[in-house]
């Protein structure tokens, strides 16, 4: 059988998406697998597109660490292979990470092949041949070099922009009721949506609190201005607050820079840019409301984090049984008296009314956890089930080759009395046939390796719910990594679970 070889593509901009990049390392892999005899699996694709290994983020959370988990799962058998454009492709992290994954990869038994230069990394060609070993160092070293000079001079040049008081154009985005004018030079205020902005601003002005501004939008069905479709979106109270208390309003424009703080990129404000934007509200209304707030803020005593748990087991889950929005909480300082409720009505007053008491939710998955455990619906097919079926069409395959050979030799040695033979050769054929159609389906259906992460994700949630005291943002982000959403049916009394 010809050992399996699997293909990763990666690039680090979308904007590579446009040129040839993707069809080129595509085409690498297919010559090579075609060349030394290798079945390039389709039914794995490991592609990170527009995704850096600048910082190592593919190897964490990308196509790449799927690769991973498969080889840890036996899902990719040993002896199989990774074709690769360059070793670049696979990491451009510092020297010490970067190898560390190389190692891991080529330690699980996989050959890591470059299709540029032709080489291949194994542990057998590593162990015999160490210069191999030095040889991927300074490719990786390169790679990471490279990517840190680009990266110094994309820094520099930002700060020269964020520094230059000519500059007044950064490109195409802006707050949503701005866009670039003409010449491209500058921002324009787009009319309807200033006049929406506006109208806030009155409102909040004249004393209306955040959810009056919030149901009148939505009941006129104001649309809403941001990225991407907001067809059927509702206004929310927290985006009222970020456009009453935003700077951008009044044109001022805070730049941020990126740094790496313990691997991660945090973005810390730098000078702000007085009239930047086109100020599309008066900077004393601006700054009597900020001050109005800041007060009732401290009167209130807001800004203090209280010691009280407020975290809902089912936050991002919970979903309407009529118009599937989500459900939110809507709390008291008495824990048996929160509620939950449809976003469409309390937004926009829309959908049903029906509060649920949040606490008897609550209950359902504390105390009956086992149950949600033992009912967790199972992938089709056990690892060793599936192992076992391989293992038969393997040997059948072989038998009606076998036995294919036989009927082929009678029918060329009988002539005309070989018709029958031949009828024999085709039947043989389909079986065949449909054997391998059977063991391609078997293998696209990779279902111990669902087995394996299920039972962990189980175990982990039910480590979670036990655990003293018990963490119910825990317990939540367990119940994310296992559902989509909870529909909380309250005129059918049960809750069911996607």
């Amino acid at each position: 059988m010809p050992g399996l070889a699997y293909s990763y593509l990666r690039f680090s901009t979308p904007e590579q998406a446009k040129g040839d990049s993707r069809r080129r390392q595509l085409s690498l892999a297919e010559e090579y697998a075609q060349r030394h005899g290798l079945q390039l699996d389709r039914s794995l694709n490991f592609r990170d597109l527009g995704v850096s290994a600048f910082r190592g983020k593919n190897a964490k959370e990308g196509s790449l660490r799927a690769f991973l988990d498969a080889v840890e799962h036996g899902i990719v058998p040993p002896q199989s292979y990774l074709l690769l454009e360059s070793l670049d492709r696979l990491s451009r992290d510092r020297i010490l990470e970067a190898q560390a994954l190389f190692l891991q990869i080529v330690s699980a038994g996989v050959t890591i092949v470059t299709l540029v230069d032709q080489r291949s990394y194994s542990r057998e060609s590593l162990n015999a041949n160490p210069t191999d070993l030095i040889v991927s160092l300074v490719i990786m070293m390169r790679a990471n070099e490279e990517s840190t000079i680009k990266s110094s001079r994309l820094r520099a040049a930002a700060q020269a922009a964020r520094e230059s008081p000519d500059i007044r154009f950064h490109g195409g985005q802006c707050p949503g009721w701005l866009r670039p004018n003409r010449t491209r030079t500058g921002y324009e205020v787009i009319p309807e949506r200033g006049e929406v902005v506006r109208r806030i601003f009155r409102e909040a002005l004249a004393g209306r609190g955040l959810q009056m501004i919030v149901r009148d939008l939505n009941t006129e069905e104001v649309p809403l201005f941001g990225r991407g479709n907001q067809r059927g979106k509702l206004w929310q109270r927290s985006l009222i607050r970020h456009l009453l208390y935003s700077p951008l309003v009044v044109g001022d424009y805070t730049p941020h820079r990126g740094e790496v703080v313990n691997g991660k990129v945090r973005f810390m404000p730098t000078l702000t840019k007085e009239g930047y934007y086109p100020a599309i509200v008066d900077r004393n209304d601006w700054e009597f409301l900020r001050a109005r707030r800041r007060a009732w803020s401290e009167h209130y005593k807001c800004r203090e984090r209280s010691t009280k748990s407020v975290a809902n087991v089912l936050a991002r889950l919970c979903r309407c049984p009529r118009c599937d929005r989500p459900m939110v909480m809507t709390r008291t300082d008495n824990p048996e008296h929160q509620y939950l409720v449809c976003m469409s009505w309390r937004e926009a007053r829309r959908c049903s009314d029906e509060y649920v008491r949040y606490p008897d939710v609550e209950d359902v998955f504390i105390q009956d956890v086992e149950h949600l455990i033992r009912n967790c619906p199972q992938p089709r097919m056990h690892a060793e089930t599936r192992r076992a079926l391989l293992r038969g069409i393997k040997s059948g395959l072989k038998t009606l080759r076998a036995r294919l050979a036989r009927e082929t030799r009678a029918h060329a040695g009988h002539g005309d009395e070989g018709r029958t033979c031949a009828g024999w050769a085709d039947d043989t054929q389909a079986e065949m046939d449909a054997l391998r159609g059977e063991r391609y389906r078997l293998r696209l259906d990779r279902g111990y390796w669902q087995d394996a992460t299920l039972r962990l994700k189980l175990e982990a949630l039910r480590n979670a719910v036990l655990a003293e005291p018990r963490d119910l943002a825990r317990v939540n982000e367990r119940l994310r990594l296992l559902l989509t959403k909870v529909v909380v049916d309250w005129e059918g009394g049960e809750l069911v679970l996607y």
